[in-house]
């Protein structure tokens, strides 16, 4: 078994942050937080990258695992570091002696411009002075091992594995929505993707329990504790669909569902409103469950004054099971829970409605109504990374 290498460094780069021109350095800050934030350490910011220095007692797996949820990071390596030419030859030749590869290269890359030798001279003199101590062979079109060799202004850091990073934008650069969580595999995907995207996301969940205590108790929670690893902290609202319920039987078979659906986005539009969220996530996917075909989107529209954002709304449902596989959502998602979309979709729901037929049935049932009884019995709890449990908080 080979020894793992010593390493003095993890090199973490960034992509799209540097095309944001007038705003890079906001959002290079915001990202600089973020990472400080999810790993616990200093993180130094050099030209184009950032640098965490190990230290004695510091976990690198687990520094390596909280990077890899920061979004805006692309990717990043664990690196050795030298101040010369001669030391990284020492330090590249123990690494690739314990690493045993048939063939290397080097792929050299200069930010800082002062260095006296350009990226080109300087891999082609060291890939020498390596090759000829240990007999490597300089392959650069299919070598075994390549290694990323960065010429900063703070010294010289050589990597030989590319972790890819969840990419994005950092959190905190577009703004806050609120997502509708349901126990599903779809709308935590969702909330994940406008976090990639730079938001801060709180959700709403409208449950089918008969208490409080036991939404705290399901599955719910967890779902928020694994997505709050990725977004440092979220509220989550909570409203009985109990209300809704009472009402359903006296509203037609083909409408109940578009109803709920309707009475779930008004809830989450008043809510927007009334605590400055920018708009509304859904899960829907088209064409994926017999409510969601684009008629009825457009009249479920009607009932918010924010906009709906749909990020899964193409994908397959394939595609995003693999992605709550890799967030770390699917497994809960796939525990039994009584979910209100699922009981009212046995009704065979209309998959054609129009606007002024969901505006009939609303002002027909006094909906507008049960969505004021609702919204009385409001709960908000507070989850953050690393807590021990959420905090309630007051709901006016």
């Amino acid at each position: 078994m080979p020894v793992k290498p010593r390493y003095d460094a993890i090199v973490i780069h960034y992509g799209e942050v540097t095309l944001k021109r007038g705003r890079r350095g906001y959002f290079e800050r915001l990202l600089l937080r973020n990472l400080r934030r999810m790993t616990g350490v200093d993180v130094k910011r050099l030209q184009g990258r950032f640098v965490i220095d190990l230290r004695e007692g510091m976990d690198l797996d687990q520094l390596l695992q909280s990077i890899g949820r920061v979004f805006g990071v692309v990717w990043y390596a664990p690196a050795i570091k030298a101040k010369d030419l001669d030391e990284l030859e020492e330090r590249l030749v123990e690494l690739l002696e314990e690493l045993n590869p048939r063939s290397f290269k080097l792929d050299t890359r200069r930010s800082d411009k002062s260095f006296p030798m350009t990226s080109m001279e300087f891999s082609k003199i060291l890939g020498e002075r390596i090759s000829s101590r240990l007999g490597l062979k300089v392959d650069l079109k299919n070598p075994e091992k390549t290694v990323i060799v960065e010429i900063t202004e703070d010294g010289i850091y050589a990597s030989h594995e590319k972790i890819q990073g969840p990419g994005g934008l950092p959190i905190g650069a577009s703004g806050k929505v609120l997502a509708l969580i349901s126990g599903g595999i779809d709308s935590p995907v969702a909330a994940w993707f406008m976090m990639r995207r730079g938001c801060v996301v709180d959700s709403l969940h409208i449950y089918n329990l008969p208490s409080i205590e036991e939404v705290m108790e399901s599955k719910i929670p967890k779902i928020i504790e694994k997505l709050v690893q990725y977004c440092f902290r979220m509220k989550l609202y909570l409203l009985p669909f109990r209300i809704f319920w009472e009402r359903v039987e006296e509203i037609p078979e083909r409408f109940r569902l578009i109803a709920y659906r309707a009475y779930m986005f008004k809830l989450a539009d008043i809510i927007s409103e009334r605590y400055h969220y920018l708009g509304i996530v859904s899960g829907d996917n088209l064409g994926q469950v017999a409510s969601q075909t684009l008629q009825n989107m457009l009249a479920i529209s009607a009932f918010t004054k924010r906009p709906i954002y749909r990020p899964l709304i193409g994908f397959d449902k394939q595609e995003t099971t693999e992605l709550a596989k890799r967030i770390g959502t699917y497994s809960l998602s796939v525990i039994d829970y009584p979910e209100p979309c699922e009981i009212l979709g046995r009704y065979h729901p209309k998959t054609n409605v129009r606007v002024e037929e969901v505006e009939r049935i609303w002002m027909d049932y006094s909906l507008e109504d049960v969505v004021e009884e609702t919204l009385e019995e409001l709960e908000v709890y507070e989850f953050r990374a690393g807590a021990e449990k959420p905090v309630r908080r007051e709901s006016h």
